[in-house]
């Protein structure tokens, strides 16, 4: 996980099975009765990939899930010490649109 200044956090998860990486990092919350905290965690890090896959899917509803997961890898953004492949939800949708171009 990325903090909001770029730099991995302290809890940043790597290895084969680590796709893609996503803010995770004091992700502003809203609790019940409208309360806003700031938490920290894959529990706020995976709803940034799901929110660009629903992205990807309500351009273009036939693309299959091995397409969604290509784009997504294809547009993140890899660190100059190659551990975190961070998403980059502008590239992947620009990937998409130059696939529908085609």
């Amino acid at each position: 996980m990325r903090s909001q200044t770029g730099e991995e956090t302290s809890f940043t998860s790597y290895g084969t099975v680590v796709a893609v990486h996503a803010n995770g990092f004091e992700v502003d919350s809203y609790i019940p009765g409208g309360e806003r905290l700031k938490y920290s965690g894959t529990s706020m890090a995976s709803p940034n990939v799901a929110n660009l896959a629903a992205k990807l899917l309500a351009l273009d509803p036939k693309l299959t899930v091995e397409q969604v997961i290509d784009l997504i890898k294809l547009g993140a953004e890899r660190s100059a010490n190659g551990r975190v492949n961070l998403i980059n939800p502008k590239r992947s949708l620009a990937l998409l649109r130059a696939k529908m171009e085609n």
